[in-house]
C-alpha cells in the first residue's frame, strides 16, 4: 500500500495563523509538506539449489521441503548478517530432473516488511513578477527505519541470513529559479 498527499502548512498570509505578521508570513507561511507512505508484506521466498546443474531453473533447482521453518519474531544477529530464519534440515535438493515440491506460494515463508516514509518539504520564494526562488528539502526514508533485503535463500551454510539492507536516510536540499 502506498498513500501520497500535498499539504500546505496553514500559516501566512491568507492563511488561519499568522496571516497579519509579516516576520510569520516571510519565515513560516507558505511551506508544503509532502509525505509518501508506503507499506508492504515481504514477498514469497522461492529455495532453490544454485548448485543443482541439471538445468530445471535458471537459479538451480527448487528445492523439496518436509515443512518450512517458522521466521522468528526476533531475528539473531549472527558473524555475518541477521539470521532470518534456520534450514533445520527442512529442504532438500530433488532428485535429478525432478521440480522441488516446495514453491514460495504455498508454505508462506516470506521475507522482511519494508515499511517507509518519504518526506518533500518545499517554499516558493517571490522575487519578482517574473521570478520565483523554491527552496526544497527532500528526505528518502525520513525515519530512517532500517529496511532489510531479502535473506539468502540458495541451499547451504548461509541460507536464510539477510546480509545487505537498503540505503539509511537520505537528504538532498536545492534551490531552484523559476523564470
Amino acid at each position: 500500500m502506498s498513500a501520497y498527499a500535498i499539504y500546505e502548512l496553514p500559516f501566512g498570509k491568507g492563511k488561519r495563523f499568522g496571516g497579519d505578521n509579516k516576520v510569520v508570513n516571510e519565515v513560516i507561511g507558505g511551506w508544503e509538506v509532502s509525505p509518501i507512505i508506503s507499506f508492504r508484506t515481504g514477498f514469497p521466498l522461492p529455495v532453490y539449489n544454485a548448485a543443482d546443474e541439471s538445468g530445471t531453473f535458471s537459479r538451480g533447482s527448487r528445492a523439496d521441503c518436509s515443512s518450512l521453518p517458522a521466521v522468528t519474531k526476533n531475528p539473531i544477529a549472527g558473524t555475518n548478517g541477521i539470521q532470518w530464519f534456520t534450514n533445520n534440515l527442512n529442504f532438500t535438493t530433488p532428485a535429478v530432473g525432478t521440480f522441488g515440491n516446495c514453491a514460495p506460494q504455498l508454505g508462506g515463508l516470506r521475507g522482511p516488511h519494508f515499511t517507509d516514509v518519504d518526506l518533500s518539504l518545499h517554499k516558493d520564494f517571490l522575487l519578482t513578477e517574473r521570478f520565483r526562488l523554491q527552496f526544497r528539502a527532500d528526505f528518502i526514508n525520513a525515519f530512517n527505519h532500517v529496511q532489510l533485503n531479502a535473506p539468502d535463500m540458495n541451499l547451504g551454510s548461509t541460507m536464510g541470513q539477510i546480509t545487505t539492507a537498503q540505503p539509511p536516510r537520505n537528504i538532498q536540499l536545492a534551490l531552484k529559479l523559476y523564470y
